[in-house]
């Protein structure tokens, strides 16, 4: 863990206090709030060295489970996507490009597509399947770093949540912005009805791989913070795994599952943890399902549940309440931080 101090990335203050906490058997992370900002994130920071441990041990992702559960949510930034002012030749780069199936529907548009990616399999199956070539690192390390004011929108989808330093990222993302150039992201809602039901069993309260959690109004301030106005803001469902019904359901299971180390122990609950995983992967790759098993019940049946009280997604969503938030801003001006 890092040994820096609390200090808050958007307004520098060091008054914090703590919404809740979270053990993930790999360590204890308190979840604090801003006291005088409102931003939310965890402490202690994992170090760049604990992150990059955790994504190639803990963190492997399945390009195609991603792709199935963030098909509405890509949908939905494709439509908005196709409402901005962008001719056709655009170019567009995308932080945390995955396997390229969104860049592959904006190349479909006419788009001039780029990506970076820090996954080097995800950038193997953009090549194999779609032909596009996606730089395999991080945007500080990037050839596109040196692509002053050259592209029409940067897209980031899911992304500025688990960055350590987030600052510098949105530095770069204005200074390779044309001047009324778009950023597009999407992003966990720590103002949803989610958090606030279901708190640290909140599947998006995911110590390490979420660090930042941003509401409707950080988030304005944040994007000020680096040159850009909001010109668009909605919360959403996102994915497919987003009914309210279904986030209880894993909600409980995720209770179960960390009160299991009173009983078993906290190694023999990780090792068994490792094992539903492989499983849980073998399961996946077989079915090419976004859930399998149990899971794939509960989301069949809670969604014929939820359909005749469905409204109520629509009256939390339009209050700025759905799990996720999905942007749009302009490019004002050169980043002042």
């Amino acid at each position: 863990m890092s040994g820096s101090p609390r200090v808050c990335p958007l307004c520098q203050s060091r008054d914090f206090k703590v919404l809740t906490r979270k053990d993930t058997l790999d360590g204890i992370y308190d979840v604090i709030k801003c006291k005088r900002c409102g931003l939310v994130f965890v402490d202690p920071m994992p170090s760049l060295e604990d992150l990059k441990r955790y994504y190639n041990e803990e963190y492997d992702a399945l390009p195609y489970h991603q792709e199935m559960t963030l098909r509405e949510k890509l949908k939905r930034v494709l439509d908005v996507f196709k409402g901005l002012d962008i001719k056709e030749g655009g170019k567009v780069l995308e932080i945390g490009a995955s396997r390229g199936s969104l860049l592959n529907e904006l190349r479909n548009l006419g788009m001039e597509v780029h990506g970076v990616e820090i996954s080097r399999r995800a950038c193997e199956d953009a090549r194999k399947y779609f032909g596009i070539n996606i730089e395999n690192a991080d945007i500080l390390n990037s050839k596109y770093k040196a692509f002053k004011s050259f592209f029409d929108a940067v897209i980031m989808l899911d992304v500025l949540e688990h960055l350590v330093n987030q600052n510098q990222v949105l530095s770069v993302v204005n200074e390779v912005l044309k001047i009324g150039g778009y950023l597009i992201l999407t992003l966990p809602n720590i103002d949803s009805w989610e958090f606030k039901l279901f708190k640290k069993y909140w599947e998006w309260l995911a110590p390490p791989a979420h660090l930042f959690y941003y509401s409707p109004k950080t988030l304005n301030l944040m994007l000020k913070k680096h040159g850009f106005k909001i010109l668009y803001l909605e919360t959403c469902r996102g994915d497919s795994s987003g009914n309210l019904l279904f986030q209880a359901f894993l909600a409980f299971k995720q209770m179960i599952f960390y009160h299991l180390k009173y009983i078993l122990g906290e190694d023999n609950l990780r090792k068994q943890r490792k094992r539903w995983r492989e499983r849980r992967r073998e399961r996946i790759l077989s079915t090419v399902q976004a859930f399998s098993g149990v899971n794939a019940l509960a989301l069949k049946l809670t969604d014929l549940m939820w359909k005749p009280i469905k409204f109520i997604d629509d009256f939390r969503f339009k209050r700025g309440a759905g799990p996720t938030i999905l942007a749009v801003a302009v490019k004002r001006e050169e980043a002042d931080s």
